[in-house]
């Protein structure tokens, strides 16, 4: 077995710390860089990974104070959750973040606000776990650390009997989802661009 394989089939997955967050966001830049949403939103393939980066920096330090943010070892692997009932980013956290989003995204921040906007209409309001973002290295995908850590969140969710929620911006990953048990529920139409495929999953 190639050691890369035998190291994603064996990680151990712990919480986001501070010094993860530089290098997890960095991961999970060059993870989304060919994503048809974030390729949607940021069209410049020179700048994108960079200023995925920077938007996933926002997001891993809204999460962490819910302790629900987790990295493989080495930050192969990159997952961020929000628990039950509080999936929900408040207005005051993007007014927080406004001058970066919009130097990230420019006036196309409107866009994706609105996408936003959508998403949380149709959200399940049943308590569960959202799996807002799950990303490995491109380098290593394939090598196990996705399943690692996908893994490793299921079996606490599972113990707590609780049903989780994604949205998957490729098609080409449902498969995957519902290896773990996910099922599609229905289509969102990004207008314009691309569709997002809301998931739901009942413990097991």
């Amino acid at each position: 077995m190639p050691q890369a394989e035998a190291r994603g089939k064996n990680a151990s997955v712990r919480a986001v710390s501070a010094a993860d967050v530089e290098p997890a966001a960095q991961t999970l830049g060059r993870a989304f860089h060919d994503d048809p949403v974030m390729t949607h939103f940021l069209p410049d393939g020179a700048t994108r990974t960079a200023r995925l980066a920077r938007v996933f920096r926002i997001l891993l330090k809204l999460g962490m104070p819910h302790k629900s943010c987790f990295v493989t070892g080495a930050c192969e692997s990159v997952t961020l959750w929000r628990p039950p009932n509080r999936w929900h980013v408040p207005f005051t956290a993007y007014l927080t973040n406004a001058p970066q989003l919009l130097s990230i995204f420019g006036l196309g921040v409107l866009r994706v606000m609105a996408t936003m906007d959508m998403m949380e209409k149709i959200h399940p309001k049943e308590p569960h776990w959202y799996l807002q973002t799950i990303g490995t290295d491109p380098a290593l995908q394939g090598k196990g650390f996705g399943s690692a850590i996908m893994r490793d969140r299921l079996a606490d969710v599972d113990a707590k009997r609780l049903p989780c929620y994604l949205e998957s911006s490729k098609e080409t990953n449902i498969p995957i989802y519902r290896s773990f048990g996910f099922e599609v529920t229905g289509e969102i139409a990004v207008p314009g661009g691309p569709k997002i495929w809301p998931m739901w999953r009942r413990p097991r």
